[in-house]
Formats: C-alpha cells, sequence, structure tokens
C-alpha cells in the first residue's frame, strides 16, 4: 500500500514537473517572440527613417552619393547604406540601399528615385495639348503626340501622356494625327485617332486651373514676378504692341509673360532659333485672345521648346517639344484651320522639367512632389523591402 502511493505522489511530482517545464518553455517562447518582433519592427523603422533622412540629404544636394559602404549609429541600431548611380527599368536613377541593424535583426529597404532637379513637370499636364474648353477645331490637321520626347526628339517609353485631354467632348474635325501614352502602352499618331490616346470630359477635382501659377502649382503672381526679373532672359509685356515682335528680345528663354488687359486680339511671330522656357499670355479674366502664333521662315526653325501657355489661342504655325496648356473654356468653335500639316506639337518631358527648373532658379520655388525643403524635389520611382 505505502509502495503504491509513492509511486503515486512521485508521478504526480514528475507530471507537476513537466507540466512546470511546458509551461515555462511556453512563456519563454512568447517572451521570445515579442522580443523577436520588436526588433524586427525596430529594425524596419530604422531602415524607413534612414531611407527618408537620404533622400533629405539628396534633395538638399543634387550631387550627394555614397558610393562605398558607410553605417550610422540610429534609434539603438545601426544603419549602413549606399546612394548610388544606377540604371533600373530602363532609367538613369539614384539607387537608396540601406540595411539596419537591431538586436541581430536586419531589415533592406532599397528605393530608386529619379536623379533630382528643380524642375517638375506639372500633374495638371495630362496631354500634349491640355485644355479647358472645346478644342476640336483648335487643334487644326497638325501632328500631336502625347508619347514622351528627349531634347532630340527620340521616344521614351510608356512614358507618355494623352495626345488631348479636355474638359470637354473631343471629335476630330480637322483630320489631326494624333498619337499618345495611356495605361503604359505608346500609340503611335495616327488618323484616326486611337481612342486611348483621347481624354475628354476629364473632372477636375477643385475646377480647371485659372492660371499658369496655379497649373504649375505655384503661389499666384509668380511668374509674372519670375518674367519682370529679367533673368534667363525672361520679359514681361502689358499689352504690347499689335506687331508683338518689336517689343521682345529673340530667342525667348525663362519666362516670358505677356499679360494682354485691353480686350485686344494680338499674334506673336518668333524670331531666330533656340526659343524655350515658359511663353504665357494671360490676364486675370483668362480672356485674352493671342489669333496667331507663327514664325518668320527667313530666321527661325518655328521651334518652341519648354511650355506654351494661354487664355485662347487660334492659328498655332509653330512646332512645340514639352506641352501646350490653354486655360479659357471659350475656345474656338467656328473658325477652321486646315493646311497645318507641316507643324507639330510633341509631349516631353525634359523640356517641360527644364522650362521649370528655370523658374525655380529665378524664384526659389517648386511646384513638384516628393523629398526636400520647402517645396519637394526628389521623385521616388520604386521601393521594395
Amino acid at each position: 500500500m505505502a509502495r503504491y502511493i509513492m509511486i503515486i505522489v512521485l508521478g504526480g511530482m514528475f507530471t507537476f514537473g513537466i507540466s512546470n517545464i511546458t509551461q515555462n518553455s511556453t512563456v519563454n517562447m512568447g517572451t521570445q517572440n515579442t522580443v523577436g518582433n520588436f526588433s524586427f519592427n525596430r529594425a524596419h523603422d530604422i531602415a524607413s527613417s534612414m531611407t527618408d533622412i537620404l533622400l533629405l540629404r539628396l534633395a538638399n544636394d543634387f550631387d550627394y552619393r555614397v558610393e562605398t559602404e558607410m553605417s550610422e549609429d540610429l534609434d539603438g541600431g545601426e544603419a549602413t547604406y549606399i546612394v548610388e548611380n544606377t540604371f533600373f527599368e530602363g532609367d538613369s536613377l539614384v539607387k537608396v540601399k540601406v540595411a539596419a541593424e537591431y538586436n541581430d535583426v536586419t531589415k533592406n529597404i532599397i528605393t530608386y528615385a529619379q536623379k533630382p532637379t528643380d524642375g517638375w513637370v506639372p500633374p495638371m499636364v495630362r496631354g500634349a495639348w491640355t485644355a479647358n474648353g472645346d478644342l476640336n477645331n483648335t487643334i487644326s490637321d497638325m501632328f500631336i503626340d502625347g508619347r514622351d520626347h528627349d531634347l532630340s526628339l527620340n521616344i521614351i517609353p510608356y512614358k507618355g501622356v494623352f495626345g488631348v485631354s479636355t474638359s470637354t467632348d473631343f471629335i476630330n474635325l480637322e483630320d489631326a494625327a494624333i498619337g499618345g501614352t495611356n495605361n503604359l502602352i505608346d500609340y503611335p499618331m495616327t488618323f484616326p485617332e486611337d481612342p486611348a490616346v483621347i481624354e475628354e470630359n476629364y473632372d477636375w477635382d477643385g475646377g480647371f486651373p485659372e492660371s499658369p501659377d496655379e497649373a504649375l502649382g505655384l503661389p499666384e503672381g509668380t511668374l509674372k514676378a519670375a518674367a519682370q526679373t529679367g533673368e534667363y532672359g525672361s520679359q514681361y509685356l502689358l499689352n504690347p504692341d499689335d506687331d508683338i515682335d518689336n517689343d521682345l528680345t529673340f530667342p525667348l528663354s525663362g519666362v516670358t509673360y505677356i499679360e494682354i488687359t485691353d480686350g485686344k486680339d494680338r499674334e506673336i511671330k518668333l524670331q531666330q532659333n533656340g526659343n524655350s522656357g515658359i511663353l504665357v499670355f494671360h490676364n486675370d479674366d483668362t480672356n485674352s485672345i493671342v489669333k496667331g502664333i507663327k514664325y518668320d521662315k527667313g530666321t527661325s526653325d518655328g521651334l518652341l521648346t519648354g511650355l506654351l501657355m494661354t487664355d485662347y489661342s487660334f492659328h498655332h504655325h509653330i512646332n512645340v517639344l514639352g506641352s501646350i496648356v490653354m486655360l479659357s473654356p471659350n475656345l474656338e468653335t467656328s473658325k477652321s484651320c486646315k493646311g497645318n500639316k507641316d507643324h507639330w506639337a510633341y509631349y516631353s518631358s525634359e523640356a517641360i522639367g527644364n522650362a521649370t527648373e528655370t523658374v525655380a532658379e529665378i524664384t526659389g520655388l517648386s511646384g513638384t512632389v516628393g523629398y526636400g525643403f520647402g517645396k519637394k524635389r526628389v521623385h521616388v520611382k520604386y521601393t521594395f523591402e
């Protein structure tokens, strides 16, 4: 009997011991998991914070690169990083690679950013030709291409915009050849155009921009003030003579701001080669009228590289590498402009970026999105964790 009781007691003690060991093991595993999760989250936070810090450094110093691995202590851990030029997905980008370590846990984040510049492409530039009104008569029979082009007219695949973007219905009355990019698919210029390259009845949340400044994401008066500085060849005219050419210095560059408040129609004829920058015709009521934008065939190649921004304009007998933006809702609906097949409007993010960069250089302001002091100037394209 005594032996039986002893066996029961010893068995109970053994069972309790096993149970206690199992419970302690469970508690220890739970503690380890908690510590592991905390360490992972902290390592992730350190990697994210270091990435943000490096992007800010890049925004403040466009030449900032770290081609040999460096390490810094951060939030109780260590972040090792490189910042180098690279090619990814066909783009020349800046690669920011961070490996963060905390309590023997490592987290890696790789970010690819566009090479920083003060220039930007305004989000409202949704087409090679973007307008707040009916473009059916205005575009004439010229060639319009929303595919992205470099300054040598080479096409940059998959990076473009619509051929035409408008707040109203669109009918290609003048037989223009139109191409563009939609959903990363490039469409060549054709007539009839592929419907994919036309954006009509676009819903501008908050309304279509009413001024060139608003269109570029800048405070009101910025472009006019930039033009009045005269920097980078900028020029400002208020109600110039009918023959605007006599009042301007060519080739155009920087910001050329022509304010028309007297109700008279104007016409401009480009002189010389190398016209570039941002060419604006505007007034506060968005009703200035430019009846012709042409060029002197004896002195000029007829090319404007950058942004053409008008309230109302017609007879666009020039070539534009960049984009055209028209602000007035009351565009031409009756006149015709046939015989313009020797001219074109090609979208170019590079040309637009160069034009807006000049504004940033003059004013210290930028309308882009990304990282950087004040307005942000480094655009992140890809992030991998």
